[in-house]
């Protein structure tokens, strides 16, 4: 039994045999690393200074306060 319509190709597959690979090389620009460093910096001490309110608002005093009455 042979077909009675020739093939048709339903699908947006293409067989491996049937690629077309290539390589495009894209060029760009070195980064400011004065601009990443200064950034990495900033957020550093951004976390470590709400990490101290956490931890400050949540510490028990050091020293405490005498009796007011007998």
């Amino acid at each position: 039994m042979g077909r009675r319509r020739p093939y048709q190709r339903r699908t947006g597959y293409v067989p491996y045999e049937d690629r077309r690979f290539f390589v495009d090389a894209v060029h760009r620009p070195e980064p400011d690393l004065g601009v990443l460093t200064e950034l990495f910096i900033r957020l550093a001490l951004e976390r470590v200074t709400d990490a101290r309110q956490q931890r400050e608002a949540h510490a028990e005093p050091s020293t405490l306060k005498p009796r007011s009455h007998p």
